[in-house]
């Protein structure tokens, strides 16, 4: 995978592989794998501003929030 992913699709794509590989191999192998991961990231980014903006939280414990909401239980975007 491409190194000049942002951060957060770095560290989603790290949890990804480690949870579901196959799917990370399915997407990979059928074109959709940045697709989905650009799509899990903006949500992810979403989160995080919601949570340490709207709602003041401490960023760490947004960023694991986050985290844990848009890249622990990964479903294939719908097509």
């Amino acid at each position: 995978m491409d190194v000049t992913l942002p951060l957060t699709s770095r560290m989603i794509l790290q949890r990804w592989t480690s949870a579901v590989p196959e799917m990370v191999a399915t997407l990979a192998a059928s074109n959709q794998l940045l697709p989905a991961l650009n799509q899990a990231n903006e949500q992810l980014l979403e989160t995080l501003y919601q949570l340490t903006m709207v709602q003041k939280m401490e960023y760490n414990a947004a960023l694991e929030i986050a985290l844990d909401e848009w890249s622990a239980s990964p479903s294939p975007p719908p097509r």
